[in-house]
């Protein structure tokens, strides 16, 4: 097992996690606005774009790391643009079935190289092993803050009242 790291010899890492994802998101605007479309849009047809799967608006949320609320409006906006379509699944009409449209398609297409090209900047002088051991060590952190029985460990103990 790995010792745990004495983390106050470092740059906060998650400060840093933090600031990224926003430099990121920024990127990811400046290279999609010009196709009309912000980063929560692009990342939603890409999910879109496997039509085997039967994809929901909770289904998008999770996958588009965006709050379910947020993303039901979403879908209606995006609905509105005729990016996608929604219509109500057989066996539960109270739920709605997305679908990418042509539009959609179109946009995403259009847009996708610049998005690409703006991840190459983003990864660029990381090799694959690099790119590699960083996934390796995110998702060991994802998996870290995942479990509840770990709270108990980095919450302060409570003094009871008697």
């Amino acid at each position: 097992m790995t010792d745990t790291p004495d983390l106050t010899r470092f740059e906060p890492p998650e400060y840093l996690l933090a600031k990224l994802n926003t430099q990121i998101r920024e990127l990811m605007h400046f290279a999609l606005r010009p196709y009309g479309l912000k980063l929560v849009e692009w990342r939603v047809l890409q999910c879109l774009l496997h039509e085997d799967q039967v994809h929901t608006v909770a289904d998008l949320a999770e996958l588009a790391v965006i709050e379910r609320t947020a993303t039901s409006r979403l879908i209606d906006k995006m609905a509105a643009r005729g990016l996608v379509a929604k219509e109500a699944l057989e066996n539960d009409r109270r739920f709605m079935r997305i679908t990418i449209t042509e539009a959609g398609r179109t946009a995403y297409e259009a847009a996708d190289k610049a998005a690409q090209s703006a991840r190459q900047r983003l990864f660029a002088g990381l090799s694959d092993d690099d790119i590699t051991q960083m996934l390796r060590m995110l998702h060991q952190m994802q998996a870290n803050s995942e479990r509840p029985q770990h709270l108990a460990q980095v919450l302060p103990i409570r003094a009871t009242a008697s």
